[in-house]
């Protein structure tokens, strides 16, 4: 029987059809690996997800207030060789404080209260530090307190309390304390809010999870910060600040809902 030779040609052409089929065969499997591969580690991290059934998030709202109530402090001393000298003179100066607050504050001038008067005994000192038990005078000293629900009031009397230096009045006047008064009902509000915002944040996260918010499981409440407008002070325990008229009223809370599969 006579065979036909084999044309090298045509068995290069061969090969290279068998390897392509081979390569694509190889490739359709890594394929398949790789899809049932992501699926698998998908699976697991919805699994890690829904564990618990639930989701944690925290909820954030703010305030802006305006202080509708200001007090304002000062301690005024005197110092004299004997006792009488010096209370006699803090009564003069006490008289003058009285007197400055009534031209600011007017008929609001009752309002200023007078502390009682403290009272120092000044001993000599040696060279060496060694007090030697001669009294060389008398400090005296005493509290004013002025609170008013005007705060502008209490800011005027803030800054013009240095004239009385002038008058000869030893003042150490501290800076005005602002408070607003309905504190509470502005708590209530925000944490209502601040739950809301929770519940938004929740949805938010749920949306590309597979997964819907339920009810709420439990909640709590953060520490209040009352700061200046501008300010990002916290404090672990809250906190309050006084030093500004307006005020900014920053509430949290930590909210846990039930999440079930879509």
């Amino acid at each position: 029987m006579m065979q036909h030779a084999r044309h090298p040609a045509t068995d290069v052409t061969r090969q290279r059809g068998q390897s392509t089929v081979a390569f694509l065969a190889l490739g359709a499997a890594l394929a398949v690996g790789l899809v049932l591969a992501a699926w698998i580690v998908a699976s697991s991290l919805e699994r890690i997800k829904l564990a618990g059934d639930k989701i944690t998030v925290k909820g954030y709202a703010e305030e802006k207030v305006v202080s509708d109530a200001g007090t304002w402090r000062a301690i005024v001393s005197v110092r004299a060789p004997d006792l009488a000298t010096a209370y006699s003179k803090l009564e003069t100066d006490s008289a003058r404080v009285e007197k400055y607050i009534g031209s600011v504050a007017g008929a609001d001038a009752g309002k200023l209260q007078l502390g009682t008067v403290n009272t120092r005994i000044v001993y000599e000192f040696s060279p060496g530090g060694v007090q030697t038990g001669r009294v060389l005078g008398h400090e005296l000293s005493r509290q004013f307190e002025f609170s008013s629900q005007d705060v502008a009031q209490i800011g005027t009397i803030a800054t013009g309390a240095s004239r009385l230096i002038s008058d000869g009045v030893a003042i150490d006047a501290m800076p005005p304390q602002y408070f607003f008064t309905d504190l509470n009902a502005v708590k209530v509000r925000l944490i209502g809010v601040a739950t809301r915002d929770s519940l938004l944040r929740a949805q938010q996260f749920a949306a590309n999870s597979g997964v819907t918010v339920g009810p709420l499981r439990s909640a709590s409440q953060g520490v209040f910060q009352i700061t200046s407008p501008n300010s990002t002070e916290t404090a672990d325990y809250g906190s309050y600040d006084t030093s500004t008229v307006e005020k900014l009223v920053k509430a949290v809370v930590t909210v846990e809902y039930a999440v079930t599969r879509k």
